[in-house]
């Protein structure tokens, strides 16, 4: 495996930092710290701390999508894929992480206007890729369940992001894993 790059480093150590202390807990001299350069090589890459975060929410975004992609390229029944997607927001919680979106959706206000948009789209996949998840999952008998599919999918992607923050707070990775449960059961 080749050795990562000093960049991929600093948005490795940013985005640590990010899901355990959010963007405003920590500077350039945390990383700087963390990896044992100078905060002038952490500029030389990232001019500013906008750039880094734009690159850093980008990052996660591309590996996240590619993620849900992979779910239901299986074969799986749409209950094992919503099931698998749990899964990805709780192994952030193994790691004392919460999700780089909603650790940055919590902090919108102090964040770059310029981030605003990244961070919706960012969301709005999910929600699309969850429609889709359901939508297929009713279509086979797998999902019951009245309403909109788009109100399900928003209500389950905000209750994973809000559990993640309850559990966290409460350093209780049992209490996001019922969560999920009843959340997949509910639909059934």
């Amino acid at each position: 495996m080749p050795t990562p790059s000093t960049r991929d480093l600093i948005l490795d150590s940013a985005q640590s930092l990010a899901q355990t202390r959010g963007f405003n807990a920590f500077s350039y001299a945390d990383i700087a710290l963390e990896l044992g350069v100078r905060k002038a090589s952490i500029h030389y890459h990232f001019p500013s701390k906008q750039d880094l975060e734009a690159e850093l929410l980008e990052r996660y975004r591309s590996q996240f999508m590619a993620g849900l992609a992979s779910l239901d390229s299986n074969g799986d029944s749409s209950v094992v894929v919503l099931q698998r997607y749990a899964h990805l927001y709780s192994s952030t919680l193994k790691n004392g992480r919460i999700c780089l979106g909603g650790m940055m959706a919590s902090d919108i206000g102090a964040l770059p206007e310029t981030l605003a948009p990244s961070l919706s789209s960012f969301f709005e996949e999910q929600v699309s890729w969850l429609v889709k998840v359901m939508n297929e999952g009713k279509e086979n008998n797998e999902l019951n369940f009245s309403g909109t599919v788009q109100s399900h999918a928003s209500v389950f992607l905000a209750a994973l992001q809000g559990g993640l923050l309850m559990a966290n707070a409460m350093n209780d990775q049992a209490l996001f894993e019922r969560l999920a449960e009843t959340l997949i059961a509910e639909l059934q």
